[in-house]
């Protein structure tokens, strides 16, 4: 477990530095996030003028860009809790596939399987790749796996878990969460999910870790361990709507 002291000198740089967020020291954690909803939010208006892949790649390199632009107030790589991360990440995508067939027969039963919002889940052909399908599907877990792991993380144990414990984020001890702030950032995060019941016990795991190791990085390899399995299950399987 970190120490306040430690996570202050190493989660945020001088307020000078333009990297360190422009005065408010929360920037550098919420801002990538924020880019990627926001594209994400006019995304079907930018494939009508691009393509779905070009209008995608466009949040990939909007959020890259902002999230190396603050790239010096990440926290020291750290070792700790990467073990127990890549096992949560293992376990986490069998739950999800799993809680996600359950939340689907049960809406099914109960005539409600329109009342979530869907995905608009790319397909692929794996029998029939050209190369430029290829490099589609490499877009793809590129963001799956790199950009939205980085980005969340940032956001949700970065910022948003310490700052519920206290509005001067940098002094609370990393991993260290309150009832309340564990259950607000599991409803802020199943929120945007339609696999409601999947992403509950999901992020609970996830909170769960960073308060065990305190690692920012553990939870990053977690999620993105989690993110690369589902992917390549949902492409061998064809379950787009996992995208």
């Amino acid at each position: 477990m970190g120490n306040s002291e430690d996570l202050s000198s190493s989660a945020v740089v001088s307020g000078s530095d333009p990297a360190s967020g422009g005065g408010w020291p929360g920037m550098p954690f919420v801002a990538p996030l924020a880019v990627f909803v926001l594209v994400t939010s006019v995304e079907k208006e930018l494939s009508g003028l691009l393509t779905t892949s070009g209008a995608y790649g466009l949040k990939l390199l909007a959020t890259t860009a902002v999230l190396l632009w603050y790239r010096r107030a990440w926290p020291r790589w750290e070792t700790r809790g990467l073990l127990p991360a890549t096992l949560l990440g293992v376990v986490g995508v069998v739950l999800w596939v799993l809680l996600d067939s359950v939340q689907r027969q049960v809406l099914g039963a109960l005539n409600l399987a329109d009342w979530l919002p869907s995905r608009d889940g790319w397909r692929f052909d794996l029998q029939q790749m050209s190369l430029a399908e290829t490099l589609r599907l490499l877009l793809r877990f590129s963001g799956l796996v790199v950009v939205v792991p980085l980005a969340e993380e940032l956001c949700w144990r970065g910022f948003l878990a310490p700052w519920l414990v206290h509005e001067d984020f940098r002094s609370v001890p990393a991993g260290k969460m309150t009832v309340s702030s564990f259950l607000i950032v599991l409803a802020v995060f199943t929120g945007m999910h339609p696999e409601i019941l999947a992403a509950a016990v999901w992020v609970s795991g996830m909170n769960l870790l960073w308060q065990r190791t305190g690692n920012l990085w553990a939870c990053v390899v977690a999620h993105a361990t989690t993110n690369l399995l589902l992917g390549l299950y949902l492409v061998s399987t064809g379950s787009w709507h996992l995208w």
